[in-house]
C-alpha cells in the first residue's frame, strides 16, 4: 500500500545526473541508491563509500 503512494522516480541506478541543492551544492554523480523520494548520488570527489542524497526533483540530466 505504501508503495502505491510513493512518487515515480524517472531515474535508474547507474545513470549520470547533476544534483543541485542549496545545502549539498551542485554535484555530478551516478545514481547509487533510490529510496523514494530521495536518490543517492555517488560522486568522484568523495570517498568511494559516500553517497549524497537529493530529492528526485532536484536532479537533472547533464547537458
Amino acid at each position: 500500500m505504501s508503495r502505491a503512494r510513493a512518487p515515480r522516480i524517472p531515474f535508474r541506478v547507474g545513470q549520470v545526473l547533476i544534483g543541485d541543492d542549496p545545502f549539498n551544492g551542485r554535484r555530478v554523480g551516478t545514481v547509487a541508491v533510490i529510496e523514494a523520494p530521495y536518490v543517492g548520488l555517488r560522486t568522484a570527489d568523495r570517498a568511494p563509500g559516500d553517497v549524497i542524497f537529493y530529492d528526485y526533483r532536484q536532479l537533472r540530466y547533464p547537458d
